[in-house]
């Protein structure tokens, strides 16, 4: 059985990074929205919390008392 297809292939990867560097761009987040639809994200080199959108559910657990004995 053949595998199936990758959603973005190490070319196009290489090609949208290259690009990245060439604009000034040393790391960070790089997300792929492809016209069928197909969407992919890759973190590259150092990610700062301060990009990361926010999680309610993170937000909850930090609420909540320490459970520990």
């Amino acid at each position: 059985m053949p595998s199936p297809k990758a959603a973005v292939t190490q070319a196009e990867v290489r090609r949208y990074l290259r690009a990245m560097r060439e604009a000034g761009f040393d790391g960070g987040r790089l997300e792929i929205a492809k016209p069928d639809g197909t969407k992919v994200k890759i973190i590259a080199g150092k990610s700062d919390d301060a990009d990361a959108p926010a999680d309610e559910f993170d937000d909850l657990i930090g609420r909540l008392p320490d459970a520990s004995p």
